[in-house]
């Protein structure tokens, strides 16, 4: 009976230990579906495979911060607004920078919950999780933060009385609001509502108000003295006064205006090399305040800028009209940007 009873139980034992490998065995739920443990309403989760567990890891940690950039980037696609100017493209490539770096913060505290080695393969699978709720916290006092630096900038652009110190206050406004809807873009991935925290104050509100300001200010565009004798300045006359109605300003007469835009067109001998024809030069801008009373600008001088400029053709008067051509496109482009730099002081 004992013999019996000894047998007895070491099947009971061995059928244990073979219950005990098979449970060892089996996948855990997250390998083929949602994690139990860590529900999606409250994780968002990233898995990873590999030879080692450290490979696994740090696959499971890419995994869940790619599928959380690939979202924040679409979305922040859909709510940052890109003008065709120089000056919001600027500002917008070094809000979402920042943004970017915050993200990389909030993706930073990304955990690995579990590994699991399948006995078959010998493949290590890891499991990442990144709390809903804590990065959301940091992504929402970020978002609070930066509303009241946009409310601030609004306020202090009403009370500002120089037209300069409004766009420069309205600017940095702006920059404010385009990293919140880059925050706010992560927020709606986390958030599962997907809606995030609207903003107070819109970014296009910003730029309305900019654009507004931009019209109320009263720029004479002016060729250099020194230009004046030069063959072209006729020519360039007209580009500066289409750079600065592309940049959102309206031109006056120097009688009416509040600043004078001076403009240089500096070009260099034309270059033959290889039978091309090439033009080398620099476009400056000055923009000067303009004394009252004064039929030209005798003030400060708020912000100067030069950029360069070439262009080739096969022949040389192409080659001249081609560079005019890159005036004229340069200007378009960035002279938003440089009046808008002067005012900040940047």
């Amino acid at each position: 009976m004992g013999m019996v009873h000894s047998i007895f139980k070491a099947v009971i034992v061995t059928a244990s230990l073979l219950i005990s490998l098979v449970a060892q065995a089996a996948p855990p739920d997250w390998i083929v579906s949602n994690a139990k443990m860590y529900p999606v309403e409250m994780y968002l989760v990233g898995r990873g495979a590999g030879s080692t567990a450290e490979e696994a890891q740090n696959r499971a940690r890419g995994d869940l911060a790619t599928i959380f950039e690939v979202r924040v980037q679409v979305l922040t696609e859909n709510t940052t607004t890109v003008a065709k100017s120089g000056s919001k493209e600027q500002v917008d490539s070094q809000a979402l920078q920042q943004v970017s770096a915050k993200t990389d913060k909030v993706i930073s505290s990304i955990n690995i919950a579990e590994i699991w080695r399948d006995p078959e393969t010998k493949e290590f699978h890891a499991l990442a999780v990144l709390s809903r709720s804590q990065a959301a916290a940091s992504l929402r006092e970020e978002i609070g933060n930066l509303d009241d630096g946009v409310q601030r900038d609004v306020n202090a652009a009403k009370e500002a009385g120089d037209p300069l110190l409004k766009i420069a206050v309205l600017a940095r406004a702006m920059e404010s609001a385009i990293k919140r809807d880059g925050f706010q873009a992560s927020l709606k991935v986390i958030d599962t509502s997907g809606r995030g925290i609207e903003a107070p104050i819109p970014q296009m509100e910003v730029l309305a108000q900019i654009d507004d300001v931009l019209l109320r200010i009263k720029i004479a565009p002016e060729v250099a003295p020194d230009d004046a004798e030069h063959a072209g300045a006729r020519e360039f006359s007209t580009i500066l006064k289409g750079g600065l109605a592309a940049a959102g300003f309206l031109a006056q007469g120097s009688d009416k205006a509040d600043f004078v835009l001076i403009g240089k067109l500096t070009l260099s001998d034309m270059d033959q090399q290889n039978n091309w024809y090439w033009v080398r030069g620099t476009v400056e801008v000055s923009l000067v305040e303009k004394n009252s009373g004064a039929e030209k600008a005798s003030g400060r001088v708020r912000g100067s800028k030069t950029w360069p400029i070439k262009a080739s053709a096969r022949d040389a008067r192409t080659a001249r009209s081609r560079v005019l051509i890159e005036a004229e496109k340069l200007l378009r482009q960035e002279l938003r940007s440089a009046i808008i730099g002067f005012a900040s002081g940047s």
